[in-house]
């Protein structure tokens, strides 16, 4: 595992002078720079922002003035998402419905170029690295076979990274059968890692469990993780739904494996803020994107530590971007500085929503 991946991952990004570490401020003063870039991509080529944004400032001197831009909503998204594309059709390259949830209208399309995608691959290739290296073979319970969905772009991910990986594809965990070949695969295949949603990776880790106990060969010295000897798992990614705490606590149990977490959404290119090796609260992808979080009632920032809504911005995104967007998800910015080292932010764990388990529209 690499430690402070994404700083310097955003580090090389951002800076081409050969600075030795990243401040605050060099990204801060990056981020308005792809905001102002961003403000004038979109009133240049995207008809509903043209109109949206007719009668505000659109050169931002500071990343404050964002607040006096109105909000994008879910309701625009949905009814007038084609509007906001900024170029041709034919420069669209993966298109991604997401029904509304409890409405029988249309549904939200999310429109994406490769170079969007691209971007989404390398924060996976360099995210990922808090949790795995080259020697790892990682387990991918996520939609692999549709080309610039999630699954694959983690997969092209690790495959830079130089992991070994098992692209399964989403799992079927009521079903037995599956549940004995995955137990297969992570035993044959030497499974060090696994990437998936929380009740689907619960369930896998239930079975393991039970296979041991049937088999004796339990190690069950006080202290000692629930794990059979022939499961070599020490990381797993949760991601798409909401992650309880007991259920990570579950997971360190069975397997004596440490949980990570990834909170992202299709709008936000799918990758958004992940855990860091001291595992309290989410890094953000600061330089792709910028987050806000305000009181849903008035429109207002909330003072940091309060919980709000979150508000996405692209920084970087061509095909579809998306300005002070309402995600509808609630969190807070943990104050002070994280123990890892990183000068980005942490988000806490996103409060949960009604949303079914083992859904993968929403959250990424």
């Amino acid at each position: 595992m690499a430690k402070l991946a994404l700083d310097k991952w955003i580090l090389k990004r951002i800076d081409k002078s050969g600075s030795s570490s990243l401040t605050r401020g060099m990204l801060e003063e990056y981020q308005l720079k792809k905001l102002n870039e961003t403000l004038v991509h979109v009133t240049q080529n995207s008809r509903f922002y043209r109109e949206k944004l007719k009668d505000f400032n659109c050169n931002l001197k500071s990343l404050d003035e964002i607040r006096e831009l109105p909000f994008t909503t879910m309701e625009e998204l949905t009814l007038r998402g084609g509007e906001m594309l900024c170029v041709p059709g034919g420069d669209i390259s993966r298109i991604v419905t997401l029904n509304t949830s409890g409405s029988t209208g249309p549904p939200k399309k999310i429109y994406f170029t490769e170079e969007d995608q691209e971007l989404t691959v390398d924060y996976f290739h360099h995210g990922m690295q808090n949790l795995v290296d080259p020697s790892d073979n990682v387990l991918i319970l996520l939609p692999c076979s549709t080309p610039g969905g999630v699954g694959d772009l983690l997969r092209r991910g690790l495959e830079r990274l130089g992991c070994r990986f098992v692209p399964y594809g989403f799992p079927h965990v009521s079903d037995e059968p599956v549940l004995e070949e995955l137990f297969k695969i992570i035993t044959e295949q030497g499974v060090t890692s696994m990437v998936g949603s929380p009740h689907e990776v619960l369930s896998i880790a239930e079975f393991t469990a039970g296979k041991a106990s049937k088999k004796a060969e339990t190690l069950s010295s006080p202290g000692q993780p629930l794990i059979t000897r022939t499961l070599q798992i020490r990381t797993v990614l949760l991601s798409t739904d909401y992650i309880p705490d007991d259920l990570c606590l579950r997971l360190e149990e069975i397997w004596g494996c440490r949980v990570f977490e990834h909170y992202g959404m299709t709008e936000m290119g799918l990758g958004g803020a992940v855990s860091c090796e001291v595992l309290i609260g989410y890094h953000p992808r600061e330089n792709d994107l910028y987050f806000e979080i305000i009181d849903p009632a008035t429109g207002q920032p909330v003072p940091e530590g309060e919980y709000g809504e979150i508000v996405l911005t692209t920084l970087t995104r061509k095909g579809m971007p998306l300005v002070r967007y309402r995600t509808g998800d609630r969190s807070r910015w943990i104050p002070g500085p994280c123990s890892c080292g990183s000068v980005l932010k942490r988000l806490d764990k996103v409060l949960p929503r009604n949303v079914k388990k083992g859904s993968y529209n929403r959250y990424i």
